[in-house]
């Protein structure tokens, strides 16, 4: 606004220094100092203005407001394009562009189970397609990555039986297995990137593999005691803490504790392993059992039981 004054002022100094007649001959050196003072300020606050009020920015604003307006209108068309597709489907079910264009639609307008649903129905019609597969599994994934886990895995084999060469999909899949933090599918990819003949640089998920394995064989788990578990175990001369492969598979883990030891958090970590060099179990049973003796024997008595524990994703537990 001040530039606009100062705009203003000039202007308007200027239109009575010139309506003068004869005054322009007679200007001294001071008035021509101070007219030149007062174009510098003129040219100035023009410059000022130009930058500051956004005039310069007008056309590159203009431009996002159509853009937005374009995506707004092409929501409402899709919107009302909608039924009308559906109709025809209903009539062709066998129509798979029409599928394929209503999981499309679905997506612009955010409604994600819908569009996997049509998806799903262009699939059955087409199974080979592999763009409409990647982004049949790009909304699963958007929807729920782990709930999805099934169909997600099952749409990335078949991208692999229909391109068994194309490493490009072993990384996607290796990417979804990081996303959901499943080290043993990670495994699996990087078993089946190395046995499959087609790929030729295999280095790289060689040293992958051997890393996840060596990390898979370290663990650290830890089981915090409610007040009233750890009063009852302290009255145990010995406490065994197991971890069991599922539920009644072979200890994976065991820890003994005597009463004088015991703390309300006990960590079982890759030490207490029964074999050193057995790979981690995705799923544990943590048994707790109590005994007279310092060694394990049938007459130890089980005093806890969990339910089944994914050792790979689950690192805390709390007994109560």
């Amino acid at each position: 606004m001040i530039y606009l004054i100062l705009l203003f002022i000039s202007f308007l100094y200027f239109l009575l220094l010139y309506k003068n007649i004869g005054e322009k001959i007679t200007l001294s050196k001071k008035t021509i100092g101070m007219n030149l003072i007062f174009i510098g300020l003129f040219i100035i606050s023009t410059i000022l203005f130009f930058k500051d009020s956004g005039v310069l920015n007008k056309q590159e604003y203009d431009e996002i407001l159509t853009k937005h307006l374009k995506i707004r209108n092409n929501i409402l068309t899709i919107k009302k394009n909608i039924p009308v597709l559906k109709t025809k489907l209903s009539k062709d079910p066998d129509y798979y562009q029409g599928w394929v264009m209503l999981a499309k639609s679905y997506i612009i307008i955010d409604k994600l189970l819908l569009s996997a649903d049509a998806y799903e129905k262009a699939i059955l019609i087409k199974p080979n397609d592999n763009l409409i597969l990647e982004e049949y599994i790009s909304v699963l994934r958007r929807i729920d990555p782990k709930s999805n886990r099934i169909k997600i895995i099952k749409t990335f084999d078949k991208l692999i039986l229909l391109n068994s060469s194309d490493i490009t999909i072993y990384n996607m899949k290796l990417n979804y297995s990081i996303e959901i933090n499943d080290a043993s599918l990670t495994k699996e990819i990087l078993n089946n990137v190395i046995d499959n003949k087609l790929i030729k640089d295999k280095d790289p998920y060689i040293q992958a593999l051997k890393q996840l394995n060596a990390s898979s064989n370290k663990f650290s788990f830890e089981i915090m005691l409610s007040d009233k578990m750890f009063v009852y175990l302290k009255s145990m001369p010995h406490t065994f803490f197991i971890l069991r492969d599922k539920m009644s598979g072979p200890p994976f883990a065991v820890k003994k504790i005597i009463s004088s030891d015991l703390s309300r958090k006990i960590i079982i970590s890759s030490e207490n392993k029964m074999i050193k060099g057995m790979n981690l179990p995705g799923n544990v049973t943590l048994v707790i059992k109590g005994s007279k003796d310092d060694f394990v024997n049938d007459n130890m008595d089980e005093l806890y039981r969990s339910e089944v524990l994914n050792l790979l994703s689950s690192t805390y537990y709390e007994v109560n």
